[in-house]
């Protein structure tokens, strides 16, 4: 079949790093020939490029009812057809109703994981009585004495998540995983499970990384850099933990004078991250909220945090390693080892372990020549996840589909 419109599926668009894939690959298509429609929960239209304006098409998908989060699947179907889309590819949302769409457009269907395999029970476990949304007193209790003792003691949660992507692993052509150790473990997960629809052929489980766009314009590896820590990405507490960084921070503020930190993100913590940094006294911190053109902090920059729970593939990672910034995060992912080379091109961390983070972190914002041969291998370190490399990956799928 040849394929020749090409759809993605966000729940936001612009966004973080999933719909950051989305835009890369969108636009990498395009200068190949495909025509790109993008469709999302919520189209944030004011923060999109002229690029974005320019080669995709944009379409909110339809709901049931005003403030209603239920897909009115009806209605998204009848846009699928009505757009000719050959290839509908949905990014990270096992709820989607595959089975409707394979039915209703008969399009072939890529179901990408922008995260760890079973995300959603890091997640889950990961969650305070204070993040449920308007939590009453009665909330409050079935969550303390039922759900969080379920989640943490049990598999009961595990188990319902293999369910889920086993049930829709039948109208599925794909799944992608972000490496190959995420690909093998999910399929392990999934075999081991049992339940119907896990003996799926292998040759629907694949893997292929996030691609990286090359620097706008040549990087200069003699720029000298500031002393600038940063964090990109989300402000949300159930994977990003940003609250592990300000506390790390306020560790090894004193003692490192000339060094700042900078937030470059938005999302639901924000005020409470902000409250979090006054009650500590952090005094060199500053929130820059979202900023659509992250470079001109690269250039400066010359580290990147990230304290999460989990991450897929962070690519806020690589994309600032190839201006020589270098990152620092816990080994709480298999991906991390790949970004960092194992500790060549960055900074691993026992996971969770903020007193070894800070230690770590102050000792190298010391060390000017630890630094510096840092600095020298993650200029290189990307090259594998270039847009080059990783859109032929997807150019070679469309082919086999």
């Amino acid at each position: 079949m040849e394929l020749k419109t090409i759809a993605f599926y966000n729940w936001v668009y612009p966004g973080g790093g999933g719909e950051t894939v989305t835009r890369n690959l969108g636009h990498f298509f395009r200068s190949k020939g495909f025509r790109i429609v993008i469709y999302a929960g919520t189209l944030f239209e004011d923060i999109l490029t002229e690029e974005d304006r320019r080669d995709f098409t944009r379409i909110t998908v339809p709901l049931k009812a005003q403030g209603n989060k239920q897909i009115d699947y009806d209605a998204f179907c009848q846009s699928l057809n009505s757009e000719q889309v050959d290839c509908l590819i949905v990014q990270g949302m096992v709820h989607t109703d595959f089975a409707r769409i394979r039915r209703d457009v008969g399009c072939k269907i890529i179901f990408c994981i922008h995260s760890i395999p079973l995300w959603e029970v890091r997640a889950a476990r990961s969650k305070r009585c204070s993040d449920l949304p308007k939590p009453t007193l009665l909330k409050k209790l079935e969550f303390l004495l039922f759900r969080q003792p379920t989640n943490l003691l049990t598999n009961k949660l595990k188990h319902r998540v293999l369910k889920s992507y086993t049930e829709v692993l039948p109208h599925l052509d794909r799944l992608v995983m972000l490496c190959p150790e995420y690909k093998e473990e999910m399929q392990l997960q999934i075999r081991k499970s049992g339940y119907p629809g896990s003996k799926a052929p292998d040759e629907k489980f694949m893997s292929i990384s996030n691609p990286l766009l090359p620097p706008l314009f040549p990087v200069d590896r003699e720029t000298p850099k500031e002393k600038t820590v940063l964090y990109v990405g989300r402000l949300k507490r159930e994977d990003k933990r940003v609250d592990r960084l300000l506390t790390i921070w306020q560790k090894i503020e004193r003692s490192i004078p000339e060094w700042r930190l900078q937030i470059l993100g938005r999302g639901e913590e924000m005020e409470t991250l902000r409250k979090q940094a006054a009650r500590l006294g952090l005094k060199r911190i500053e929130f820059m909220g979202h900023q659509t053109d992250v470079v001109p902090y690269y250039r400066r920059a010359s580290f990147i945090c990230l304290t999460s729970n989990f991450e897929g593939l962070p690519m806020c990672l690589i994309e600032a390693q190839q201006y020589g910034v270098i990152p620092v995060a816990f080994d709480s992912f298999a991906a991390i080892r790949g970004i960092t080379e194992n500790g060549k091109a960055g900074i691993m961390v026992p996971a969770f372990n903020k007193r070894k983070y800070a230690a770590r972190l102050k000792a190298v914002l010391l060390d000017n020549d630890q630094q510096e041969q840092m600095r020298k291998h993650c200029y290189d370190a990307p090259s594998k996840y270039d847009i080059q490399v990783i859109g032929q990956q997807w150019l070679d799928l469309f082919s086999e589909l």
